[in-house]
């Protein structure tokens, strides 16, 4: 089967999404199946792995995201040979197949977009909401199937309007070298005392993950347990603000930014920890919670969509309602109770195994089967490959939108 992988993103440091796309391309290679990714962006100065077609772009900002106003030639030609495309991100890629595409496209949902609006803009959340009712239902309707990675997810844009046949599976992750890690550090190997209790955050240095939030629910916490410690494992634009938090908030020595790291490495350094942590409530269904899972980490996190769909609250972690009140408590409660915590682990590496990245596969190309087979591409009243966008729905959006922000009301 020839496959297409579309996505706003894909560079040869990997991490969240893109991590998993290469992790697709990777176990449907080996599946016999031929995967051609399609993305934005600067040609990699390393060169470009095999299957990789990048069309020029402009960079958003410092979030790594790029847009154009079409594709290269040579992607246009490749899209239309692809039998199945399969969108990771919802601007620049569900679009951008609908353009051009001769077959069934897929979308997963990777992103609470209604939250990230509400961090990375001005507008009050009431307002982001008005337009991600329109816009979320608008593009998803370009593709012919809607994947989310857990059910709460799946409540959510339906709750926006969503309006094509939404599909769950799971996020899948290779659970190999983190159930056996190749070469695990210990936590002298970090100059962490063996005797101390590590906490880990593995993830984007940024607001939308609650960095800051986290910093200041580990200072309540140290307070309380003075031998905890608190690994950050990641890089992201908030990483200056988060050096200055950690100085006003007196806890140097007790925290370790390690900066970005290997992908590969990331089994080892989980290894020496003993807790993992997020104050995020952006996530999906998000890998580094699974995969910490599987290192045989209990989660100290939030109960949001995506998350309470991993953990099971007194089982594999512990889960407040709002980071800001009750992390510092979850923080305590695992680091003072090592027989819990052992309880956990065994639970956290038995529970990961749903997440295994074979599984996540089989479905995935059931999936595809399934769409090659039945074409409900060929039955749109939009077909694909005719690229057009009324935007006459869309305006009177915008200008209910305007008139909230001009009176005051959101």
């Amino acid at each position: 089967m020839k496959i297409g992988m579309v996505t706003a993103v894909y560079k040869p440091l990997v991490n969240g999404v893109t991590h998993m796309i290469s992790l697709y391309k990777k176990h449907l290679e080996e599946l016999g199946h031929e995967v051609t990714i399609f993305t934005l962006g600067d040609p990699d100065p390393q060169g470009e792995e095999p299957g990789v077609i990048r069309s020029p772009g402009k960079e958003v900002g410092s979030y790594g995201y790029y847009l154009s106003t079409r594709y290269t030639r040579e992607a246009q030609e490749r899209l239309r040979e692809m039998e199945i495309l399969h969108c990771h991100h919802m601007l620049m890629s569900v679009d951008m197949a609908h353009r051009y595409a001769r077959c069934p496209i897929v979308y997963t949902n990777h992103t609470r977009y209604d939250l990230y609006a509400g961090t990375y803009t001005p507008l009050p959340r009431s307002a982001t909401d008005v337009l991600m009712r329109q816009i979320w239902p608008e593009y998803t309707d370009l593709a012919d199937v809607v994947i989310t990675p857990s059910d709460s997810v799946r409540q959510v844009m339906l709750d926006f309007g969503v309006r094509r046949p939404i599909v769950v599976i799971e996020n899948g992750v290779d659970l190999r070298p983190f159930h056996s890690p190749p070469k695990p550090y210990t936590k002298t190997d970090l100059n962490i005392p063996e005797t101390a209790v590590l906490l880990v955050y593995v993830g984007r240095v940024s607001h939308e993950k609650n960095i800051t939030v986290l910093l200041e629910q580990f200072a309540i916490a140290r307070e309380i347990v003075p031998d905890l410690h608190l690994m950050v494992v990641g890089t992201g634009p908030a990483q200056d603000e988060v050096s200055t938090l950690i100085t006003d908030l007196d806890i140097e020595d007790n925290v370790l930014i390690t900066g970005g790291m290997a992908y590969a490495d990331i089994p080892n350094i989980l290894a020496a920890a003993d807790i993992f942590v997020t104050a995020s409530i952006t996530e999906v269904h998000p890998l580094t919670v699974i995969e910490a899972m599987a290192a045989g980490l209990p989660v100290a996190a939030t109960n949001s969509p995506g998350i309470l769909d991993t953990v099971e609250p007194g089982k594999t972690g512990l889960l407040v309602s709002e980071p800001e009140r009750g992390l510092a408590a979850a923080m305590v409660g695992l680091s003072v109770n090592a027989q819990k915590r052992a309880r956990m682990s065994r639970a956290a590496i038995i529970s990961s195994n749903k997440y295994d990245i074979n599984l996540t596969i089989k479905n995935t190309l059931d999936l595809y089967e399934e769409l090659r087979y039945k074409r409900p591409d060929l039955e749109r009243e939009k077909a694909h490959g005719r690229w057009y966008r009324d935007t006459s729905k869309l305006r009177p959006k915008i200008e209910q939108l305007a008139n909230l922000i001009r009176s005051g009301n959101v």
